[in-house]
């Protein structure tokens, strides 16, 4: 527990002490947060022409053989995981910028948190991991709905993504001192102790994950501890190796991060 206090004076040390950028620096960003505009743009409309003509072909699912069902699958699978994958780099452009509004209105964290739920339910279901959902009670919190929801997504994601077949993933939400903590725990493949602090660095994956071949970009953490931090939170993560993982957010009820 002592190290709770240490990484919320550190995230405010770093925010007041982060140097103003520099003309060139600012013009570097610009260009670059306009690349990833286009960028994004050229890649979304022939993908969702792809994905869009899945879907017509699904609807034809009766005069395609079983093969032709698998790899309309492959299909289909590959291109959600590239459509995701723009969303993420757009969304980390644009918290790295400081680019990204917040349209902050009162959010019930326990609804919030069941429909993630709800979200995650289907894959999970595919690999007979079960969700736990467990919510106390507690006033509303000033976010954004949107937002906050890819946060519980990422990490209700994470946890059913890095559980193992028939697993259990736990998701509990509780509100004490004017602080809303979200812990969302799996007894999957754990995380290697000296690869744990790294982990909210984009791009940066688990050693462990990869020599395992499972899927991903390394975004995901990066873009919630960004949101977290934007309404006004900190995240942290405890984990055992071969034991399981527990991501924590603690987001207070009153939003002390202005919205961008």
């Amino acid at each position: 527990m002592g190290g709770v206090p240490r990484a919320r004076s550190e995230l405010g040390r770093s925010q007041r002490d982060r140097p103003e950028p520099d003309a060139g620096q600012a013009s570097l960003d610009d260009s670059r947060a306009e690349f990833l505009a286009v960028f994004s743009h050229e890649l979304r409309t022939p993908l969702t022409s792809i994905v869009s003509f899945i879907e017509l072909l699904r609807g034809e699912a009766d005069g395609l053989s079983e093969d032709g069902l698998n790899f309309l699958g492959i299909l289909e699978r590959n291109a959600d995981r590239l459509l995701k994958l723009i969303d993420d780099l757009l969304v980390l452009n644009r918290l790295e910028a400081g680019g990204l509004p917040l349209d902050v209105t009162q959010v019930s964290i326990a609804a919030l948190a069941a429909e993630a739920v709800r979200n995650a339910a289907p894959r999970a279901a595919k690999s007979g991991i079960t969700i736990h959902l467990d919510s106390g009670e507690g006033p509303p919190a000033a976010a954004d709905p949107r937002r906050l929801l890819q946060v519980f997504d990422n990490l209700i994601g994470n946890a059913v993504k890095f559980s193992n077949p028939g697993g259990l993933v736990r998701v509990v939400t509780r509100y004490a001192r004017s602080t809303w903590r979200i812990d969302v725990s799996d007894a999957g493949i754990g995380i290697p102790p000296e690869e744990a602090a790294r982990l909210f660095g984009a791009f940066v994956r688990g050693s462990n994950a990869r020599i395992a071949g499972l899927p991903g970009t390394g975004l995901g953490l990066s873009i919630v501890k960004g949101l977290v931090e934007m309404h006004g939170g900190y995240v942290k993560v405890e984990s055992a190796l071969g034991q399981g993982t527990t991501f924590s957010v603690f987001l207070p009820v009153r939003a002390r991060a202005a919205a961008r």
